[in-house]
């Protein structure tokens, strides 16, 4: 069992790093700052924009490209509700907000400025989220790719090149410690656990945080213990199944109703699951391999009033020069 890694000074050896950008800014944006000053107030002194979550997503960003990865690629989540508030009326709506769609417009236009390509910031793929468009270009690169993301529905997603990096606790997981990952934090069972098994996971025991609803009857420690009599080889669908029957072999053992609703499980996981055929069939089209511009960003800075940035830029700015930049031959 490997344990995931704690503070790492550096990421794997030409990674591709995929960010949440909707979920660092949703978090980052509404962070209050120093001695107490409300975010919303701070704001560009030329422009009057809110600038707030920029400065988070600015420093986040620059602290991850310290890290070394070869590429840094964008996601951001479609204003419109999608087929997860079609499937569950308890779904998470989109609020609209316009104090973060005008923040979000703002990296959208700035980021490919870093090397940084945003792709879902113009509507290119209606009501999917980040984490969909995340989940289909660890499908289709060859790469080997980090996800970064506070959202824990991306854990899913770690696999033989796919590992999954939290800025917050600092934590990678990898494939080989995904096992130990979700044992510890989601489930605890004697069954060797992947990634897919957090989607099960979420579709039975709920996710308050999304809106997805428990189905009642089964917690934990109860799926856990469910989970030791699978058999393996089954794909998210079938486990749902096969946990069904094994629910309803024990109550009719124990003569006890079952009260699990599994129908609801299977449709839960339509919301859950990264990896259906919703997410195969997208079409994410040519993601370009963008050049830092120092020039251009630092105009961008001068014109949100950064001062804080622009005091020390040429250092604040070189681990962005290495990004999208061939690797060095050795002798």
């Amino acid at each position: 069992m490997r344990i995931a890694a704690k503070n790492p000074t550096s990421l794997p050896a030409g990674s591709v790093c995929l960010i949440d950008l909707t979920g660092f800014l949703h978090r980052l944006a509404y962070m209050t700052g120093p001695h107490g000053m409300d975010p919303t107030k701070v704001t560009s002194k030329k422009t009057g924009e809110p600038t707030w979550g920029l400065v988070g997503t600015f420093n986040q960003l620059n602290t991850l490209a310290k890290l070394g990865p070869a590429r840094i690629i964008a996601f951001a989540d479609s204003s419109r509700d999608g087929f997860r508030q079609e499937l569950l009326p308890t779904y998470k709506r989109k609020s609209g907000n316009p104090y973060i769609r005008q923040q979000l417009d703002r990296l959208d236009n700035c980021l490919p400025h870093l090397g940084i390509p945003v792709l879902g910031a113009r509507e290119e793929f209606p009501g999917m989220e980040a984490e969909d468009l995340i989940a289909k270009t660890v499908m289709d690169f060859t790469e080997l790719v980090v996800i970064v993301s506070y959202d824990k529905d991306l854990l899913q997603l770690v696999g033989p090149k796919a590992s999954h990096y939290n800025p917050q606790k600092k934590q990678l997981v990898e494939a080989a410690s995904i096992d130990e990952v979700l044992r510890t934090q989601f489930m605890p069972t004697k069954a060797t656990l992947t990634g897919p098994d957090l989607a099960v996971f979420l579709a039975v025991t709920g996710d308050e945080t999304d809106g997805v609803k428990p189905i009642g009857g089964i917690g934990r420690a109860t799926l856990g213990w469910y989970y030791e009599k699978l058999p393996e080889g089954l794909s998210n669908p079938e486990k749902i199944e096969a946990l069904a029957g094994v629910d309803r072999e024990i109550k009719f053992v124990n003569s006890k109703p079952v009260t699990a609703d599994w129908r609801q499980a299977l449709i839960n996981l339509q919301a859950t699951d990264l990896q259906a055929e919703r997410q195969r069939s997208i079409q994410l089209g040519h993601i370009p391999d963008l050049k830092p511009t120092k020039e251009a960003f630092h105009a961008v800075l001068e014109e949100l009033t950064m001062g804080s940035f622009l005091k020390n830029y040429d250092a604040w700015f070189a681990p962005f020069a290495r990004l999208n930049q061939p690797p060095m031959e050795m002798s």
